[in-house]
């Protein structure tokens, strides 16, 4: 019976992505040192991964080994846009303008630069989909699936992560931020 050894798998390629998800929640708190940020990349996570899911649903891809193991991959590059935004917006609260329009020119500003990253991400697996035979077959959906976690982060880091932004940071001149920091 087969069954028990797939089941075992797909529980551990799980137990991997939350520790993943915890793992990298862990890091973007120990270098940014503030817990909202921190919280607006953690919900971030979970948002892109149900996205994903949909995706995947959509295409028709079953829930396997290997599309698990793209999304676990896919975290650090969820996160990675959601920074990105998030940096540039607290740069122009620090430069005194309030949470909304802090939010809306810093996505703005940086929107292309997002755009950018997330097409040449997901251009690096444009070969794997070329690839031929079984393992051309294998490994389509998880190329495709690994591409569409990517674009769903950078939709969702250009929409969710200004509007969380908006929401949950606290406007802080740079000077009280600096003299926290001594």
């Amino acid at each position: 019976d087969r069954s028990e050894f797939i089941q075992s798998s797909i529980r551990e390629v799980e137990f991997h992505l939350i520790l993943s998800i915890v793992l990298v929640v862990l890091v973007i708190l120990l270098f940014l040192r503030n817990v909202r940020s921190t919280l607006i990349t953690a919900l971030i996570l979970p948002t892109s991964i149900i996205a994903t899911f949909g995706a995947m649903y959509v295409l028709g891809y079953s829930l396997n080994n290997l599309s698990l193991m793209a999304i676990i991959l896919a975290v650090g590059f969820v996160v990675d846009d959601a920074i990105v935004v998030l940096e540039n917006i607290t740069r122009h609260m620090e430069m005194g303008k309030d949470r909304m329009t802090a939010a809306l020119e810093g996505a703005q500003e940086i929107g292309f630069t997002v755009l950018s990253m997330t097409v040449s991400l997901a251009a690096v697996f444009i070969p794997i989909l070329f690839m031929e035979g079984m393992v051309g077959r294998l490994f389509r959906e998880f190329a495709i699936t690994l591409s569409a976690t990517i674009l769903v982060s950078a939709v969702v880091s250009l929409t969710l992560t200004p509007m969380m932004c908006a929401r949950l940071l606290r406007h802080r001149p740079a000077a009280e931020q600096r003299s926290e920091e001594r």
